[in-house]
């Protein structure tokens, strides 16, 4: 028989088996206790072998090459480069911007770069939280070659306010498109499953630069998740978007990427038309119709490839918002060949 803490015993405080007993404010509180995990996740095992790996490549280095890693170190000592300021060694600098770069997918540096200027903070418009998605909207990227770094907890009661160890991270690195960060797939291949309504969601942010592995200052701010119809009301604009997932498999294409820019008359396209019957375009059917102000066209630019032949061609995307509604890919400039790998980005003229 297993003799559990009293309450009786207003004093008492320790572990009998699975239960914790601590004093507070004159009451005892009994709690299960907890037991960490010695299982290590995969993303766990990577980022600890990374880290191995790099702090071998590190007693290879020459001398010249260490002593340039620790005038380096010496310069981040008093900057916030890693997101906060820290004493830092030579191999401290090397460990941690050579793991930056591994995990943006970059080679190891073994000579240490220069370090020009600080790495700005993240500049967004807002974060969009709910049952179905992940968003955010409005990046400002300085350069255009920044790499951003986004960590999520998952869904957290609101009663907890810190829950910043639970982040983990969901992309190691990834480019907006024209402003927006969609990382719904991202944040449930990471975390397993999105919030629910009323979830508190701890979100960390900042730039990573590939080429030499600084990072900016870290972003923390919380969300909590909202109904797609609060969502809705409160501003989130959805930019169009089409995929070979939400249009008709009778669409003559075999290969789709067109979305469209919620701040200005834009849209861009890359994708493989394969032409119909003996007309020189495609067409692509879309699972739902237009909205209907959704009545105009661009142009982008295509090239021909058939057994070897590749020709210039110049592509009139249309959106027939009558009848069968449906998006016209046709041909205007050059030799018709097909299939066509019609991309690029056009205005789009309503």
């Amino acid at each position: 028989m297993k003799v559990l803490p009293s309450i009786a015993f207003g004093d008492f405080s320790g572990s009998a088996g699975d239960v914790t007993a601590r004093s507070i404010g004159g009451r005892t509180i009994l709690n299960h206790k907890a037991y960490q995990s010695k299982v290590k996740t995969p993303a766990q095992a990577v980022s600890r072998n990374t880290l191995s790996k790099v702090s071998r490549a590190y007693k290879q280095l020459t001398d010249s090459q260490m002593k340039a890693w620790g005038a380096l170190a010496e310069h981040l000592k008093g900057i916030s480069t890693f997101g906060k300021a820290a004493e830092m060694t030579a191999h401290n600098a090397f460990v941690r911007i050579n793991a930056n770069r591994e995990m943006a997918g970059e080679g190891m540096l073994v000579d240490a770069p220069d370090y020009l200027n600080d790495i700005p903070e993240v500049d967004w418009d807002e974060i969009w939280v709910t049952p179905k998605r992940v968003l955010l909207t409005g990046i400002v990227n300085p350069t255009g070659t920044y790499k951003l770094v986004v960590k999520m907890s998952a869904g957290q009661g609101v009663g907890i306010s810190s829950g910043w160890s639970k982040t983990v991270i969901i992309t190691p690195g990834m480019a907006d498109n024209w402003g927006d960060a969609a990382l719904t797939q991202l944040y449930t291949e990471k975390i397993g499953f999105m919030p629910k309504v009323g979830d508190k969601v701890f979100i960390e942010l900042y730039w990573l630069d590939p080429a030499t592995g600084f990072v900016g200052e870290t972003m923390r701010v919380t969300r909590f998740c909202i109904s797609e119809e609060q969502a809705h009301e409160e501003g989130l604009v959805e930019r169009m978007e089409y995929t070979l997932e939400n249009v008709s498999p009778e669409s003559h294409v075999s290969k789709l990427d067109m979305d469209f820019s919620t701040g200005a008359p834009a849209m861009a396209l890359d994708s493989i038309c394969l032409g119909h019957s003996n007309v020189a375009s495609s067409e692509i059917y879309p699972n739902e119709k237009f909205s209907s102000d959704m009545n105009g066209f661009s142009y982008v630019l295509a090239r021909g490839a058939s057994e070897g032949k590749i020709t210039a061609q110049s592509y009139q995307i249309q959106f027939v918002n009558w009848g069968e509604h449906h998006i016209m890919v046709a041909r205007r400039g050059g030799e018709y060949v097909k299939p066509s790998e019609v991309f690029g980005t056009g205005v789009y003229y309503k």
